[in-house]
């Protein structure tokens, strides 16, 4: 089974939008580094289940070709998915069972400008034909723990990814590259008929996938939106507030027990909700 191991955030400057992210997160990034093959430069944040990493384009190659497609077509935004696993063997068996062409694993490196410390990984790369054009892969890290967590910098700090948002017209669709090919569990369906469509949740690594299937929906999948955990939300709304960061008040979430607001400011133009779970 696959995991969700990092979500990819276009930015078109990327000095400003680590700063702003840093603030609203209340971390300093794990990871800052450039890809001379890629022609990309990134700002990582590790949290409890998975990082979130700020990309921009740094010169020629794929993924800064990538970044610079998605802002001209959409500006600043969620840009890609990326699958993780501790066993490339058994994934990409499973994936090509279900019919998608992953490729053999290709070798990968990183290396921190501040520290000089590196990270190295194996790539598995298909068609983003796969996620009806969301950009994806799967990536296997030869040393998980060489990116270290993101340091907490304030009160109310966000602490991991509640869920990230999908958009399609294609339950079926989901269900097939989510669930049949990456082996993610789904754990709940439900019909939305304020949203004209259907709602489905693939669990995995104490956050979800939210797919959103409703024929308004494009011909292309989309990433749209994150939410994020905090274990104290009244302690993050405060501290947003104070730091000049726009945030709706505290309300109720459609969860029974949960507390939201939603950031407004400083998250890259991205939809982000900011989520308490019951502490029990």
């Amino acid at each position: 089974m696959a995991v969700v191991d990092h979500i990819i955030i276009a930015v078109e400057d990327l000095e400003q939008a680590s700063a702003d992210y840093a603030l609203m997160l209340g971390r300093a990034p794990s990871w800052r580094g450039t890809h001379p093959d890629y022609g990309s430069a990134n700002t990582l944040f590790r949290l409890d289940n998975c990082y979130l990493e700020l990309l921009a384009a740094n010169g020629d190659g794929w993924a800064g070709d990538m970044v610079r497609g998605v802002l001209e077509a959409r500006g600043q935004s969620l840009c890609a998915l990326v699958f993780g696993t501790d066993d490339s063997d058994a994934f990409l068996k499973n994936a090509r069972a279900n019919g998608l062409e992953a490729s053999e694993p290709a070798a990968g490196h990183g290396v921190d400008d501040a520290s000089g410390e590196t990270r190295t990984w194996q790539n598995m790369h298909w068609d983003s034909a796969a996620a009806r054009g969301i950009f994806s892969f799967c990536v296997r890290h030869d040393d998980p723990a060489a990116l270290p967590m993101a340091a907490v910098t304030g009160d109310g700090t966000l602490t991991a990814v509640d869920h990230v948002v999908v958009q399609t017209n294609s339950a079926a669709a989901a269900k097939k590259f989510y669930g049949d090919q990456l082996g993610i569990r789904l754990a709940l369906e439900q019909d939305v008929p304020d949203w004209g469509g259907t709602q489905l949740f693939f669990r995995t690594n104490s956050m979800s996938i939210e797919v959103i299937a409703s024929d308004k929906t494009g011909d292309e999948d989309r990433l749209w939106g994150l939410a994020l955990k905090t274990d104290d939300i009244v302690a993050t709304q405060k501290r947003l507030t104070e730091a000049g960061i726009t945030v709706s008040e505290v309300r109720d979430g459609r969860k029974p027990g949960t507390k939201v607001c939603t950031a407004k400011s400083h998250v890259l133009d991205v939809p982000t909700l900011l989520i308490e779970h019951p502490k029990d």
